[in-house]
């Protein structure tokens, strides 16, 4: 736990933490720290395209305090492995108005920054007073970013760039924002029997839908066959599972309520063997799923439950 602190902006690999004058405490689950930084169903229709899921995510979800409407601008793309682009962008205000912030960050997007392999942050030139700074995307815009004068601040493209620092509302009603730790899928293999393996892959990801993914198999491993998949339209090629859809992200990052994808293969699991002459068991590590492409929502996904039930409220869910 630290003690009060002066409000102070920090810049750092993907995280721009903004630092609030009370006490911060990291827990196991979630980190509380003032940062700058769907459906009921459990799968989304992979034939729906991905236009009509983004359409019906936005109609659905409601914009509550600090959220501010999407601002429209020029494309951006992720300056990562997995393919994400839009013409809009989240946006955020805490104690500044929603209108000065679409002004702000209209110009602010049009700003053509470095581009950094580490996704170190750049700063850029905001309000009189305020402290801005803001990442580039693949073509060196400033795609993502945030400004602070105090305890007054705005962002814009938060969930992309910091897509598990999420909003909540503390004990007095002040809104902070919050860490909360995860990763943009959880992915499990689980044995069936034999050579029989089910794998599950779910959205736990705070930047939106999964589009698109490749699962490569423990080193050793090879997959024969794809017996049945559900939650996505997915094939065998080159010994790597690929997978196309439209995987919905989580209710809440708090929960797992996001679409999941579940195969089951046939692998020849090479789980034993011998070294030396004496008998050695493989373990199943080498596994890895990589994010080819992901349609980004232009708003933030509630963090906590206490968040999740607000925005269901607003809803009219419960």
């Amino acid at each position: 736990m630290t003690g009060a602190r002066k409000p102070t902006i920090r810049f750092s690999r993907r995280t721009l933490i903004l630092l609030a004058s009370t006490a911060v405490v990291i827990g196991a689950v979630i980190g509380t720290v003032l940062a700058l930084s769907s459906s009921n169903s459990s799968t989304t229709s992979p034939g729906r395209s991905v236009a009509a899921t983004l359409a019906s995510a936005m109609k659905q979800h409601v914009l509550l305090s600090p959220e501010c409407a999407p601002v429209s601008g020029p494309q951006w793309t992720f300056p990562g492995p997995t393919r994400i682009t839009s013409t809009l962008y989240e946006s955020f205000a805490i104690k500044y108005s929603c209108s000065d912030a679409l002004t702000w960050t209209k110009r602010l997007i049009q700003e053509t920054i470095p581009v950094h392999a580490d996704g170190t942050i750049d700063r850029v030139q905001g309000p009189p007073g305020f402290n801005c700074g803001a990442w580039a995307d693949a073509s060196g815009h400033a795609y993502a970013g945030g400004c602070q004068n105090g305890k007054v601040a705005f962002g814009w493209n938060w969930n992309v760039a910091n897509p598990r620092v999420v909003p909540m509302q503390g004990p007095t009603g002040k809104v902070q924002l919050i860490k909360v730790y995860g990763s943009d899928d959880s992915t499990v293999l689980r044995p069936l029997g034999g050579d029989r393996f089910e794998l599950y892959v779910e959205n736990t990801s705070g930047i939106g839908f999964i589009n698109s993914f490749t699962w490569s198999p423990p080193t050793r491993w090879k997959i024969k066959a794809i017996t049945k998949a559900s939650g996505a339209n997915c094939n065998l090629s080159a010994g790597l599972v690929h997978c196309v859809g439209s995987v919905r992200p989580p209710e809440c990052l708090c929960s797992g309520s996001g679409g999941n994808v579940t195969l089951d293969l046939v692998i020849d699991a090479k789980t034993k063997g011998t070294m030396s002459g004496k008998p050695i068991l493989y373990g199943a590590e080498g596994a890895f799923l990589q994010l080819n492409k992901m349609t980004p929502l232009p708003f933030l996904i509630p963090g906590t439950p206490k968040e999740a039930t607000r925005q269901a409220k607003a809803q009219g869910r419960v």
